[in-house]
């Protein structure tokens, strides 16, 4: 990830640029501190440091920052006002409890996609090393959360957990798994010549790795992690569908089309269902699905304000990006 220098400009704008003279050497305890000379009077403008006496201006510091990052964070700025304009036409507030609990649904998720089990003050250093990273203050983060807030108490109205949705979490997170490996390819003549190589003796690993024109499978021997349900949408149909009919571990699939892709499935082990009463993991099932459903909203949402909204770019330097940007 790239450092960012904009996040610098945010904290000049949000503590000022005045200049502090540096006090002088230990003479200055002996008798009372002199006023230094006033800066000069200059047509540059606000002054950001002096070099040996020299000025560097704001507005040369302020001009390469914008043209480096300014879009993206002239996108959160905006985005931070269509939704403010939208919460309030609808009569929406968003209290400082309600922030600090989009705040700490964000540091939860942080967490989850590391697969970490992480505690208050490990989570907080975390998003203190991320906004680093991307060269964001914690006062945007803040923007940003307040941004979610609004459009969280937006969307809640349209958020419905019926019987029927839990029923097939419930199949997607407890039914039966099955673990396989894939060779993907452009074609189904060369998924034909795998089969055919595969029934000739050759390894289901080497022949992914060669072949595979999944280079994230390819690099495990063709392995998809994790292994999934019958239920589970985020693996596309037809190879759910294959990867089931399979009986025996190291059984081969015929050629199973996805789009414009070929695959030829190994079957390496079947995972019985784990024994999970529904009735006792119903309501976790009911927040956290409740909880994905609404952020799929906010976001569809704030897609939705954005498209719709009437954005002039009156910056020079932050029109040229936006032309950049949209050129084909």
């Amino acid at each position: 990830m790239r450092y960012t220098p904009i996040a610098f400009l945010c904290l000049l704008l949000a503590l000022g640029c005045e200049v502090q003279e540096p006090p002088t050497p230990s003479a200055a305890a002996a008798e009372p501190a002199k006023p230094g000379p006033a800066a000069p009077v200059v047509p540059g403008g606000k002054v950001m440091a002096t070099v040996n006496g020299r000025p560097i201006y704001m507005k040369d510091l302020y001009q390469p920052l914008v043209e480096a990052d300014g879009l993206r964070m002239a996108e959160m700025l905006i985005a931070d006002a269509i939704v403010a304009q939208e919460a309030a036409r609808r009569s929406v507030s968003a209290t400082d409890s309600d922030v600090e609990a989009e705040n700490q649904h964000s540091l939860k998720n942080i967490s989850h996609l590391l697969n970490e089990a992480l505690g208050p003050d490990q989570r907080e250093r975390l998003l203190d090393q991320l906004l680093a990273s991307r060269g964001l203050t914690r006062s945007l983060w803040q923007a940003t959360m307040r941004r979610n807030a609004l459009l969280r108490k937006m969307v809640a109205p349209q958020v419905v957990v019926s019987e029927a949705m839990l029923k097939v979490e419930y199949d997607r997170r407890y039914g039966e798994k099955v673990q396989i490996s894939h060779v993907q390819l452009p074609t189904f003549a060369e998924a034909e010549k795998i089969i055919a190589l595969l029934k000739a003796g050759e390894d289901f690993a080497a022949l992914a790795r060669k072949h595979s024109t999944n280079t994230d499978t390819a690099r495990v021997d063709g392995m998809i992690s994790p292994a999934f349900t019958q239920a589970n949408a985020s693996v596309p149909k037809p190879i759910r569908d294959a990867a089931f009919a399979l009986r025996r571990p190291g059984e081969i699939s015929g050629v199973v089309q996805v789009g414009s892709e070929f695959h030829v499935l190994k079957l390496r082990q079947r995972i019985p269902a784990p024994p999970a009463d529904f009735g006792k993991v119903k309501e976790q099932l009911r927040g956290e699905l409740r909880e994905r459903l609404t952020e799929r909203l906010q976001l569809q949402l704030l897609r939705d304000l954005r498209t719709k909204a009437d954005v002039d770019y009156i910056n020079p330097a932050l029109r040229t990006a936006v032309k950049r940007q949209s050129r084909p």
